[in-house]
């Protein structure tokens, strides 16, 4: 799986959820230029912040792993 296709999925929980980069990046403790990169495929995020994005976001991990 490519990294855009995990930040596309990210994307696509976060505003199903109602919630903007902001309030996302609040709820886990990152910035919003952090959600942002994620989003865009720009960075490889830890087991630490995936988890903490799936609880924030009430998901499933493997939600964002979807092809």
């Amino acid at each position: 799986m490519e990294f855009k296709t995990f930040g596309v999925n990210l994307a696509k929980a976060r505003i199903a959820k109602g919630l903007s980069q902001y309030e996302l990046s609040l709820r886990i403790g990152k910035s919003t230029n952090y959600i942002h990169r994620v989003e865009i495929g720009d960075v490889n995020i830890s087991l630490k912040s995936l988890l903490g994005i799936c609880k924030a976001l009430e998901i499933d991990p493997c939600e964002l792993f979807r092809t």
